[in-house]
């Protein structure tokens, strides 16, 4: 499941409260520099709390990304069952 980090949002609480065995959560570039930080490191965290039944990561795309790049970096989380608590910077 795709889930998308709003500025001022709460990643745990997105995450936490989202249904699913993956949760690949979008990270925008253009959040502050404080909020990028606090969901970069949550990731992993989260990753443990809700294993083994959850798998989460992230994507954070670059100003410049494109979309088919980040699409293509979604699904591939979505797909890998072994991968969790990973982070990819796309672009």
């Amino acid at each position: 499941m795709l889930l998308t980090l709003e500025p001022g949002g709460d990643i745990a609480a997105l995450v936490r409260d989202a249904i699913g065995e993956s949760r690949v959560v979008l990270i925008p570039a253009n959040l502050d520099p404080l909020t990028m930080a606090q969901a970069r490191a949550a990731i992993g965290p989260l990753a443990i709390e809700l294993a083994p039944a959850v798998r989460v990561n992230a994507v954070v795309p670059a100003e410049a990304a494109r979309r088919a790049d980040v699409d293509a970096a979604v699904a591939f989380l979505e797909q890998a069952r072994s991968t969790t608590g990973q982070l990819l910077v796309v672009g």
